[in-house]
């Protein structure tokens, strides 16, 4: 054997046992580090299930999720959901969380959907003032007050209200028109006292808003009337009183009262004669 061939021989022999020796603290490291495929059971939907829906176990299935992906929230049995109330449309595969139900509590299912502090008020609309049927649970609407006081008059009333529910449906599973007569939005005690004096002062119109439209509305700042430094044509200030002048005395003519002759006077729109004598 050559010098050449021994040295090929062991230069193999040392990277191979290098190579044998890397792998293994390869092996080593993944062991001990914890798996990132661990995966945890948790509720997601079997089917899509509107707002205002009372969760049954029909509607529920119990899937596996990596860890990673699960946050914190989600719903992992079955007891924990069934018998509350959704508050949003919950699609089917979705996994389950804590804030999009709610205590189904005494009485109708829309009592349950309003959020503490708020109340549920109704107003009557037709297809003009209910945006020709397009108005859905769940949207946001601006509420607009015509009144008639010196000539016609708006003022915004609210400002991104919750519509809780149309009519008699608080889900939204039709998202097509639909004429209504009635629109239930979730109020303050404040909002709804000055919705009711709006309602009673002139007729409401709503204004359907962009669902990602957030953007706060002054109302104050926007209902606060402007001075006017000039009454408009045609109308008289209210402060100004009517100024009636006195009828103005012409004389149309006279002749010498020395001849027993008489003196037209005019006053106004009357005539007065005046014999002179002599």
């Amino acid at each position: 054997m050559t010098s050449k061939t021994l040295l090929f021989v062991v230069l193999s022999l040392i990277f191979g046992i290098f190579a044998v020796y890397l792998a293994q603290n390869w092996l080593k490291s993944n062991a001990s580090q914890p798996s990132s495929d661990q995966s945890a059971s948790v509720v997601t939907m079997a089917t899509m299930v509107p707002m205002g829906t009372i969760v049954e176990r029909k509607h529920l299935v119990m899937s596996s999720f990596p860890d990673a992906i699960i946050s914190k929230g989600s719903v992992k049995k079955f007891e924990d959901a069934e018998g509350k109330i959704t508050n949003q449309k919950i699609f089917q595969g979705e996994i389950l969380r804590e804030e999009k139900l709610n205590k189904k509590g005494e009485g109708s299912s829309l009592a349950s959907l309003i959020q503490p502090k708020m109340r549920a008020v109704t107003i009557r609309v037709n297809d003009i003032v209910g945006v020709a049927g397009f108005l859905l649970p769940g949207n946001r609407v601006d509420v607009i007050n015509l009144f008639n006081q010196d000539g016609y008059k708006t003022d915004i009333v609210l400002s991104n209200v919750k519509i809780l529910a149309i009519d008699q449906r608080a889900s939204n599973d039709e998202n097509k028109p639909m004429l209504v007569r009635a629109v239930t939005l979730e109020l303050t005690l404040d909002q709804a006292e000055a919705l009711l004096v709006a309602e009673g002062r002139g007729t409401l119109q709503l204004a359907l808003r962009n669902p990602n439209d957030n953007e706060a509305i002054n109302i104050a700042a926007i209902n606060k009337p402007e001075p006017t430094s000039a009454p408009l044509v045609g109308l008289a200030p209210k402060s100004a009183p009517v100024q009636v002048s006195k009828p103005v005395e012409k004389v149309l003519y006279a002749q010498s009262p020395n001849r027993n002759e008489k003196i037209l006077i005019l006053k106004g729109m009357q005539e007065q004669e005046i014999k002179v004598n002599n």
